[in-house]
This record gives C-alpha cells, sequence and structure tokens, in this order.
C-alpha cells in the first residue's frame, strides 16, 4: 500500500455517516523489498520523508501471516540514537489534530533494560527531543517509551514542561510481553492558539491508557502537527540503559489519519 495518500473514512452512526477521517499515511510494508536498507535506498520509497539515519539496523523482512514487516536491532551495549535502532521522519501536512496507531512487537529475549524511545507524533519532527525544550510553545513532541520490564509510557516534551527531560505519563498496569504484537495509538488536538485546551489521548491495544487534557501545546499560530517522527532506541544517554544482548524489535501497519 502506497505510503502517501490521502481517502477519506467514513465514520457511521444508525443515522449514517456523521464524520470523515481522511488517512495521510498508510504503510504495511508490502511493496518493500526484503533486505537491510542504507539511509538513501530507504528514502527512495518514500515522498515525504524529511531524513533518515538508520545505521545498518533497519531491515523489512518476512513475518508470515503479518507479511512484511520493518525490523529493528539494538546491539547489546548500545546506548543512544546512533549505537542503537533507527530514526526517520516523516513530514505531514500541518494540522490542529492527528491520530497515529502502528503495531510492535518485541521479539523473545528483547532486553528492556531501564527503556527506550518509541514513535510518535511531533510538531519540528525531531527538533525537541534530548533534552531541548521549546520554552516559546513554537513545537513539541509525544513519542511513546517502553521501560523496566515492559512497562510503557507517553513521553512528552512541550512549553510546559515539569521535568529536566520529558514529562512521563505512565500506562497503569500494563507490563508488555515479548513475542506478541501490541497495537500503540495516540490522538492529539492541539489547543487553541490563546488557551490551554490541548488534550492527548493513547490507547494500547484499543484500551485507554492516557487522557491528558487542558494542554498547552502551542503558543499562536505555532506548533501545528507536522511530522511522524520514527525514532527508537534504548536510552536515556547512560549505560545502565544499554541492551545486555542483541535484541530486535518488529513494527507494522502505520495509519496516521485527521478530520
Amino acid at each position: 500500500m502506497n505510503n502517501w495518500m490521502i481517502s477519506l473514512v467514513c465514520l457511521v452512526s444508525v443515522n449514517g455517516c456523521i464524520a470523515a477521517e481522511k488517512a495521510v499515511l498508510q504503510e504495511d510494508f508490502e511493496r518493500f523489498a526484503p533486505m537491510i536498507y542504507a539511509d538513501l535506498e530507504f528514502s527512495e520509497y518514500w515522498k515525504n520523508v524529511s531524513w533518515a539515519h538508520l545505521y545498518g539496523k533497519l531491515a523489512v523482512v518476512e513475518n508470515g501471516s503479518q507479511g512484511k514487516v520493518l525490523r529493528i536491532s539494538y546491539p547489546e551495549g548500545g546506548v543512544g540514537p546512533q549505537e542503537t535502532g533507527s530514526h526517520f521522519v516523516l513530514n505531514l501536512p500541518p494540522a490542529d489534530e492527528y491520530e497515529l496507531s502502528y503495531k510492535v512487537m518485541f521479539e523473545q529475549g528483547f532486553d528492556f533494560r531501564l527503556g527506550g524511545k518509541l514513535p510518535g507524533l511531533t510538531s519540528g519532527g525531531e527538533k525537541y527531543t534530548g533534552g531541548i525544550h521549546p520554552t516559546k510553545g513554537e513545537g513539541w513532541s509525544a513519542r511513546f517509551m517502553w521501560r523496566e520490564g515492559g512497562s510503557a509510557e507517553l513521553y512528552l516534551y512541550y512549553v510546559d514542561n515539569k521535568s529536566e527531560w520529558g514529562d512521563q505519563h505512565p500506562f497503569e498496569g500494563v507490563v508488555m510481553q515479548t513475542g506478541r504484537w501490541y497495537e500503540f495509538r495516540q490522538r492529539i488536538r492541539l489547543n487553541a492558539p490563546d488557551g490551554k485546551d490541548g488534550r492527548i489521548q493513547a490507547w494500547l491495544d484499543g484500551k485507554k491508557v492516557v487522557d491528558l487534557k487542558g494542554l498547552r501545546l502551542r503558543i499562536g499560530e505555532l506548533g501545528e502537527i507536522d511530522a511522524f517522527y520514527f525514532s527508537t532506541f534504548h536510552g536515556g544517554q547512560t549505560p545502565e540503559f544499554a541492551p545486555m544482548n542483541d535484541s530486535f524489535a518488529r513494527f507494522d501497519d502505520f495509519l496516521i489519519k485527521t478530520r
């Protein structure tokens, strides 16, 4: 399925079609050749890629009934975005509301250690990550993280951060297992330019795990949702985050919708 598309999805009630969503990005990787990808080779499949830094750790592989999927490697002892995982930014038409979903499976033997990053929507691509805060409300990032033992959270950088790094919003009661697929989903609605009415919701396998209301994600007309940041690695930055064995995760079925 083509990665860049605009199609209408009708939301149906007993009285018929009440609203329509636009699928602006949909990717199941069936059109990709199975191989380990270099940055340029991977970018050539997309019309909207901003940049890709894959470090030889991203491959497309066959996965039985799931079809073709991304397989990301996290080498033993690696910490941070260059030593472990892979990264790319897909540009989106700027909008005030988007919904993202994708599937992920941590392979058997995956070492969660202290935690690591998972993809999410952003304003500004990768800019507001790694301790860089949007002090003027000019952007934000809303990625997911796995944590020690398979717990998970929403990891948020925005103008009203309370933490030195990203603010953590744990998924209560969630302990992910290796060897099975999970669906992560997030819906982001920006605040009015002069308001504090933004909202971020997240679901894991259809169960709501985060619902943040009254957010100030932007100030003025800046900070529109404009990117999908595929970023996954172990870290943090300290050695305690490094996996103690080679670890692998698989990703599939990217879907991004707006209204």
